[in-house]
C-alpha cells in the first residue's frame, strides 16, 4: 500500500530503513541554559520508537544571541555535549537516525528579556516588523566570519555527541534567510546586493562545516523555497539558484521550507489544500536539484506522501505537525492500518505555544510532551470495571477508547445518530473538513477497542441505575446558550450549530449575534451559500478565541467576502425585520430574513445532578463541565481513561 514512504534509502552515505522523517521541531522542553532534558529525550524517542527512520531534534542556537526562545536547545559549547550524548543514544536505540538542527536565531531573539547582553543580530540593523521583538543590530562582518567558524565548531560538537548527522536551518527567517532576503539584507559589501553575495554567508558556513565533519558526514539542511512576502522578497526561482549554490557547497540534502514570521499569509493553515505546496519540490526536480529532497509544510497524509515519491517530487517525507499528533504514523503505514492515524489539521496551537514562549503541545495528543509522565501512559487495569460513557463527543469517545485499551468493559450511549458532538458542526465550515478525521479515527478506535456504542440511545438516570456499572463518565456536552433578548423565540431565530449542521435553512439576509469562533464559521458557511451576512459582536474585535496563526487570514477572508462586521454592538431586540442593536449609545436596525444565535454554549449537567448518590462514581468531563476547545476534552479524556 505504501511501498515507496516503506522504501530504504540514504542521504549521503547515511543509510535508511524508510522515507519518514521527523522534523526538526523547537518543543520548548530544554532548560535555560540550553542544557538537553529528560522530557526532550523522552519526546524525541517516543518518535523513533514510532518507527521514522530519521528523528531530527529542535534547532539548537550555536551562539548565545541566536537564542530564539527561553527554553530552546543549546549547542553553543562542549559543556553540553553529554546531553547531546545522552539524546543521540535514546533516538538510535529506538531504531532511529539522530539528527541535530543548528538554528540561529537572529532578529528573532528577546536578548534583554533571557538576560543576554547585546541587541539581537541581523544582516542589517531593523526594527522588528512584528512586536514581540526587538530592533537589532547588523553584524560586521568580522562577526560575520566568527560566525562562520562557530557554525563549523557546532557542527563538529554535534559530530562528538554522536548524532548521525547535522543539519543546517535556514528557513523561517531566523539569521540565515535574513540575508538571503533583500528584504532584510541591505548590505552594500560582499554580503549584500546580488543574489549571489546575500547567499555568501550560508556557502561559507555549509564548507565550514564541511570541513569540519569531513566528506563522509551527512550534512543535511531546511533551505526556503517561498517566503510569502508581497514585497521585499526572493522570486521562486531565486530560492532555486540558491538551493543550487548550496549543493554545489556541499550539502547532501534539502528540505523546503515555506514562510517566514513576517509573511503575509502562514504557510500552514486549514485553508491550504494538503499537498499544496508539492509544486515547490516538483520545480526544484525540474530546475536539476539532484540531492534528496523533502517537505513538510501542509503533507499530512501518508497517500499524499506516497504518491508524491512515486511521482518523483520529493524523495522523503518529513513531518513536524503530523508526528506530534501521531508519533506512531510511520509505524501505522508500515503495518498498513491507515485508518489508525490521527491526521493533523493544522490547528497550529502547537506553534502558538512557542510564540508564548511554552513547551509545545498538540491539541490531537495529549501524550506529547508528556512521554514520561505516568498520568499519561496506557497500563492494564489492575480490576476490570463495567463503564459506561454517556456522550459520543471527542471527551467521551478518548475516555472509553483508553478505558477499553486498559481492559474495561465499556458501554458508550450516544442520543444522537452519529458520534462526533461538536466536530460534526464543526467539520461542515469551510475550511475544517480535516476536523471530520477525528471523529472518523475516535469512532474506529473505540469501535477496535471493543467499546459497545449504542446510537440513538439517550441514557437516564434509571437506565444506568439498571445497568449497575461500577462507574460513569459523564460527557454530555454543552447547548447553545439562548440570551435573554426580547423577540428570542421568533420563528426567524435559529442557532449557529442548526444552521451549520442543515437542520435550518437561513433566509438571504442573515445577522449572526455573536462574533466568537462559531459565528465567524457560521458567517464564512452562510457566506459561500451567497447569503448576506452580518456580525454583531460586543468586544472590539471578533474570533478573539481562534488561534492566532489561523485567526488573521479567517478574519481577512471574511471581510473580503462581504461580511458586516459589527463590533462593540450589542443586540437589544430581536423583530420580524430584524435585529435592533445599539453602539455608542444609539440604536440601529440590522435587517435580517434570519437571525443566527452564536452567543456561546452552557453546559448541559442535568444528568450528572441526577446521577449523584445512585452509582458508585461518576465522573464529568468536556463541555458538560464547562465549554471548551478539543484539546481540553482530548486530554480529559485520556487521564480520566488512563486513570478510571
Amino acid at each position: 500500500m505504501f511501498e515507496h514512504l516503506l522504501k530504504p534509502g540514504n542521504i549521503g552515505k547515511m543509510k535508511l530503513k524508510n522515507r519518514m522523517k521527523f522534523a526538526a521541531t523547537m518543543t520548548n522542553f530544554c532548560e535555560q541554559s540550553g542544557a538537553v532534558t529528560d522530557r526532550e529525550i523522552a519526546f524525541l524517542a517516543e518518535r523513533a520508537k514510532g518507527s521514522a527512520a530519521m528523528v531530527a531534534s529542535g534547532g539548537g542556537y550555536p551562539h548565545i544571541l541566536g537564542k530564539a526562545y527561553i527554553s530552546q536547545m543549546g549547542l553553543h559549547e562542549d559543556r553540553l555535549i553529554p546531553g547531546l550524548k545522552r539524546l543521540a543514544q535514546a533516538i538510535q536505540n529506538n531504531g532511529a537516525k539522530a539528527i541535530t538542527e543548528i538554528l540561529h536565531g537572529g532578529a528573532y531573539t528577546h536578548t534583554t528579556e533571557y538576560g543576554i547582553e547585546g541587541l539581537p543580530v541581523g544582516p542589517t540593523a531593523m526594527e522588528p516588523k512584528l512586536p514581540r521583538y526587538m530592533p537589532c543590530r547588523e553584524l560586521t562582518n568580522d562577526e560575520i566570519k566568527e560566525l562562520v567558524a562557530i557554525y563549523g565548531q557546532t557542527a563538529r560538537r554535534i559530530k562528538d555527541a554522536g548524532f548521525d548527522a547535522v543539519e543546517i536551518g535556514c528557513i523561517a527567517g531566523y539569521l540565515l534567510v535574513s540575508f538571503l532576503c533583500p528584504w532584510t539584507n541591505k548590505r552594500t559589501d560582499e554580503y549584500g546586493g546580488t543574489l549571489e553575495n546575500r547567499a555568501r554567508f550560508v556557502v561559507e558556513i555549509i564548507q565550514q562545516i564541511r570541513k569540519e565533519v569531513g566528506t563522509d558526514y551527512p550534512v543535511m539542511m531546511r533551505a526556503l523555497a517561498k517566503d510569502l512576502l508581497r514585497e521585499g522578497g526572493n522570486t521562486e526561482e531565486e530560492y532555486i539558484e540558491i538551493a543550487r549554490m548550496f549543493e554545489v557547497a556541499g550539502v547532501d540534502s534539502l528540505s523546503l521550507g515555506v514562510g517566514t514570521h513576517e509573511s503575509d499569509f502562514p504557510a500552514v493553515t486549514n485553508e491550504i489544500e494538503p499537498g499544496h505546496w508539492l509544486y515547490l519540490a516538483e520545480k526544484w526536480k525540474k530546475a536539476g536539484i539532484k540531492v534528496p529532497l523533502m517537505l513538510s509544510y501542509r503533507l499530512n497524509r501518508p497517500e499524499l506522501a506516497e504518491k508524491a515519491i512515486a511521482d518523483g517530487i520529493i524523495d522523503f517525507w518529513e513531518m513536524c505537525r503530523p508526528l506530534l499528533a501521531d508519533p506512531y504514523l510511520p509505524a501505522k503505514v508500515a503495518a498498513g492500518h491507515p485508518e489508525d492515524i490521527v491526521t493533523c489539521m493544522a490547528d497550529n496551537a502547537c506553534f502558538e505555544n512557542l510564540m508564548a514562549e511554552m513547551p509545545i503541545t498538540c491539541i490531537l495528543n495529549p501524550r506529547a510532551g508528556r512521554e514520561g509522565e505516568e498520568a499519561f501512559q496506557i497500563r492494564a487495569a489492575e480490576a476490570k470495571r463495567k463503564i459506561i460513557v454517556v456522550g459520543g463527543g471527542p471527551a467521551g469517545m478518548e475516555a472509553a477508547r483508553v478505558a477499553a485499551l486498559r481492559g474495561h468493559q465499556v458501554v458508550l450511549y450516544e442520543e444522537k445518530d452519529g458520534l462526533g458532538g461538536q466536530l460534526q458542526a464543526a467539520s461542515i465550515a469551510p475550511y475544517k473538513v480535516e476536523v471530520s478525521h477525528l471523529t472518523n479515527y475516535l469512532a474506529t478506535q473505540i469501535t477496535k477497542a471493543g467499546v459497545e456504542v449504542r446510537l440513538n440511545s439517550k441514557a437516564t438516570a434509571k437506565s444506568i441505575d439498571r445497568s449497575r456499572p461500577d462507574a460513569v463518565i459523564l460527557a454530555t456536552g454543552s447547548n447553545p446558550l439562548i440570551p435573554d433578548i426580547p423577540g428570542v423565540e421568533r420563528d426567524n431565530v435559529v442557532t449557529a450549530q442548526e444552521v451549520l449542521t442543515q437542520e435550518k435553512q437561513a433566509g438571504d439576509k442573515v445577522v449572526i449575534i455573536g462574533g466568537g469562533m462559531v459565528g465567524c464559521e457560521a458567517a464564512d458557511f452562510l457566506t459561500e451559500k451567497g447569503k448576506k451576512v452580518t456580525i454583531l459582536e460586543m468586544e472590539k474585535r471578533i474570533g478573539q478565541d481562534i488561534g492566532l496563526v489561523n485567526r488573521w487570514p479567517f478574519i481577512q477572508r471574511l471581510s473580503q467576502s462581504g461580511v458586516s462586521i459589527q463590533t462593540k454592538t450589542k443586540a437589544e431586540e430581536i423583530t420580524e425585520a430584524g435585529v435592533v442593536a445599539s453602539r455608542e449609545g444609539s440604536s440601529q436596525l440590522f435587517p435580517a430574513d434570519t437571525v443566527v444565535l452564536a452567543m456561546g454554549m452552557i453546559p448541559n449537567k442535568e444528568l450528572l445532578q441526577e446521577l449523584k448518590g445512585k452509582v458508585p462514581a461518576v465522573h464529568a468531563i468536556g463541555d458538560c463541565l464547562e465549554p471548551r476547545r478539543i484539546a481540553q476534552a482530548m486530554e480529559e479524556g485520556f487521564r480520566l481513561g488512563a486513570a478510571i
